[in-house]
C-alpha cells in the first residue's frame, strides 16, 4: 500500500493508504517518524502505527490530566480508559512513573494529609479514599503510621465548628460521636477527644 498524507485542521496530518484515509496525527509524532510520502506500508506495519499514535494521544491526555491535580496510576488509568485502548493507557501511565511524574507513595501522603488537614477525616476514611484512588494496601499502611497529624486536634476542631451545642446531653453526644465516626474515627480516638470537655456538672462524660 502507498502511504500519502495531507494537511489537515490545527495542525494535524491526514494518512492514507492507497487514496483511503487511514487516521490523523499531530506533525510532531509524523516528522518523527521514518515513513514520508510515497513510501510503501504493510497492514502490520499500519497498525504498528497506529498503535503508536494511539498511545502517544494516551500520553498527551494523561499530561494534561496531571497539569491539572496530581493522580494515582490506577485513577490516570481509570481515567484514559474512557477515551483510549487499555494498551495505550497502560503505555502513558507506565512512560508517565518512568518519568517521575507519578509517584503513588507521595501521591498517597499527600493525599492523605489534605484529607486529614483540610477535610478533618479520620485514619479510617482516609484508608477507603486511598483504596478508591488504586493505591496498594500496604503503600496506605506505611503512609498512615508515619502520618505526622494530630487526629485528636482534627476530632476537636470538627466539635468546635459543628457539635460543640450538641454535647449537653447524652442525645447529642451520641448524634457527635455517630458523625465523627463516619469521618473515619474510632470511638476510642472520639472518646479520647471529647474528655478534654467538661460539661456535665461532675465534670466527666457519661458514654
Amino acid at each position: 500500500m502507498k502511504l500519502t498524507t495531507e494537511p489537515g485542521k490545527s495542525g494535524k496530518i491526514y494518512l492514507y493508504t492507497d487514496g483511503e484515509y487511514r487516521m490523523s496525527m499531530d506533525a510532531d509524532t509524523w516528522y518523527s517518524l521514518s515513513y514520508r510520502d510515497g513510501d510503501e506500508i504493510d497492514e502490520e506495519e499500519l497498525t504498528e502505527l497506529k498503535n503508536l499514535v494511539s498511545s502517544r494521544l494516551a500520553y498527551a491526555q494523561a499530561l494534561r490530566f496531571l497539569t491539572l491535580r496530581s493522580h494515582s496510576a490506577q485513577e490516570l488509568y481509570g481515567k484514559l480508559l474512557k477515551k483510549h485502548s487499555p494498551e495505550s493507557a497502560e503505555y502513558a501511565v507506565e512512560k508517565c512513573r518512568e518519568l517521575g511524574f507519578i509517584d503513588d507513595e507521595d501521591f498517597a501522603e499527600r493525599y492523605a494529609r489534605e484529607l486529614a488537614e483540610k477535610k478533618h477525616h479520620g485514619p479510617a476514611r482516609i484508608k477507603t479514599e486511598l483504596l478508591n484512588k488504586g493505591i496498594d494496601k500496604e503503600i496506605i499502611s506505611n503512609v498512615l503510621e508515619t502520618l505526622d497529624i494530630d487526629f485528636s486536634s482534627c476530632i476537636i476542631d470538627v466539635i468546635e465548628k459543628k457539635y460543640y451545642n450538641c454535647l449537653s446531653d447524652k442525645k447529642g453526644r451520641d448524634k457527635t460521636v455517630a458523625a465523627l465516626m463516619r469521618l473515619g474515627y474510632s470511638y476510642s480516638m472520639i472518646k479520647e477527644a471529647l474528655s478534654e470537655y467538661k460539661l456535665s456538672e461532675d465534670g466527666e462524660y457519661e458514654y
